[in-house]
């Protein structure tokens, strides 16, 4: 049995209590932190930490002063991790080197909080919402009030706080963002993962800086169940345009532009991702004993040398963050999350095998004898993707040539792909507004990508 960890996000809505006491206990926790990262740096182990960190009872609430630390540990580990990968990359000389967090910074930091002594959450008798208590400062008043967010997320920690369910309410993050407190809920809950070899439908998701292709194949009989084609370029546009004013922004020496950009622009991508990954969700469901397929990303970056644009644009697409999202949202269902080899998938016919060629989003067999004449390169990696998976787990063997004996015979059905600009236009008759990523229409009709 797995564990999976989910955090939701709500708005607090403060009825009861300072306002200020979660902005001061935000600043107080700061130089717990900075303290944290400097004795992490010389070796000391987390249980240390919390021992020689852990302020007196009237400065800092101690459960909480622990719960700081330990968010303080995770974050140095995660830059060790990342120091890692950059010292093992190939092309260190263009990656840019991860920095150690400061042990000298000034201003917030996040107030993390263990269930029970650093916050509480009920059921209201009087009108049914999700109240909380929140200790901000030791021997204060309380802050209290309710949160607001989804019906479904709400619902969630509802059935958490029941004392015959199986979810639990762990370590949780006030935040402070844009004039308003929201409260970082995790909840867990434990999840039964199916065997990847007793799936009988295969989604692989082919993703690039245009788009996520998916293609769902019937494992035995190799026939194509559905395809979907999402469009996301708005991620790209907002980036390049980000690049561009903090280049000119810097020559002027204009830092508070660059930073406010910087967080709108990750907000945005954080959006997009969620929702695309949601519509991923959402369509693992449909289908029997799903597994989903990625194509590997493991040195991808290291692999990729097209000159300094073409490099900073690949480099910061956010390839790994929307696998995670994936991951996690299908393992909410027991689907299981399988790897096989990226290359030449988008440039091998996947109905015959033979080496093709591809002109953007097309791709062109040059097969005589195959039926497959033109395809949408994208779909046409994702169906690759699916025949290696099949061909692996029945062989274990993911190569071109040894998935050769499971392609499908069939010509894969047509699909059209919109090819749009910016602003609207007119499809069949009706506005179409291209803002949006391009969905199937069922899936839109669930609203999926309108919340």
């Amino acid at each position: 049995m797995d564990e999976l960890v989910e955090t939701l996000c709500f708005r607090l809505h403060i009825e009861r209590g300072e306002r200020w006491r979660l902005k001061q206990a935000r600043f107080d926790a700061r130089p717990i932190a900075n303290h944290t990262w400097a004795m992490r740096e010389l070796g000391y182990r987390k249980t240390e930490i919390s021992k020689q960190v852990t302020p007196t009872a009237n400065e800092f609430v101690k459960n909480n002063a622990q719960a700081v630390v330990w968010k303080a540990c995770d974050a140095y580990d995660a830059y060790e991790s990342a120091l890692k990968k950059w010292r093992n990359s190939d092309n260190r000389d263009e990656l840019p080197k991860p920095q150690p967090p400061s042990i000298d910074s000034w201003g917030a930091f996040p107030l993390v909080m263990n269930y029970g002594e650093g916050y509480e959450l009920h059921i209201r008798d009087d009108d049914d919402r999700v109240g909380y208590r929140i200790s901000a400062q030791p021997y204060k008043e309380k802050v209290r009030g309710f949160l607001r967010g989804s019906t479904h997320d709400l619902d969630r920690v509802k059935t958490a706080l029941d004392s015959s369910s199986t979810l639990e309410v762990g370590r949780a993050e006030v935040v402070y963002r844009e004039g308003v407190y929201y409260l970082h809920v995790p909840i867990r809950q434990p999840v039964k993962i199916d065997a990847a070899e007793d799936a009988e439908s295969v989604i692989a998701i082919d993703i690039n800086e245009r788009n996520i292709t998916t293609t769902v194949l019937d494992r035995q009989s190799r026939e194509t169940l559905a395809q979907l084609t999402i469009d996301y370029g708005q991620i790209k546009q907002k980036r390049q345009r980000y690049y561009d004013i903090k280049r000119r922004c810097q020559e002027h020496d204009k830092h508070s532009v660059v930073t406010d950009i910087g967080s709108h622009v990750e907000n945005v991508t954080e959006w997009t991702l969620h929702r695309l990954s949601k519509v991923i969700e959402h369509y693992v469901q449909w289908f029997s004993k799903p597994v989903v397929v990625f194509e590997s990303l493991e040195g991808i970056r290291n692999d990729m040398d097209y000159g300094s644009y073409m490099n900073r644009r690949l480099h910061k697409l956010p390839f790994h963050e929307f696998e995670r999202q994936v991951t996690y949202k299908t393992h909410r269902h027991g689907a299981p999350v399988e790897h096989v080899e990226s290359e030449y998938n988008s440039q091998r016919c996947a109905c015959c095998g033979e080496r093709g060629s591809r002109n953007g989003g097309r791709f062109t067999c040059k097969n005589g004898a195959c039926d497959l004449t033109q395809d949408h390169s994208d779909r046409n990696a994702s169906v690759n993707a699916a025949v290696r998976w099949i061909a692996k787990t029945e062989t274990g063997d993911d190569s071109h040539s040894s998935a050769d004996n499971y392609r499908p015979r069939k010509t894969p059905p047509q699909v059209r792909v919109r090819r749009v600009g910016s602003g609207r236009h007119n499809t069949n008759g009706g506005s179409v507004d291209v803002n949006r990523p391009t969905s199937s229409r069922e899936i839109a009709s669930c609203g999926v990508l309108h919340h």
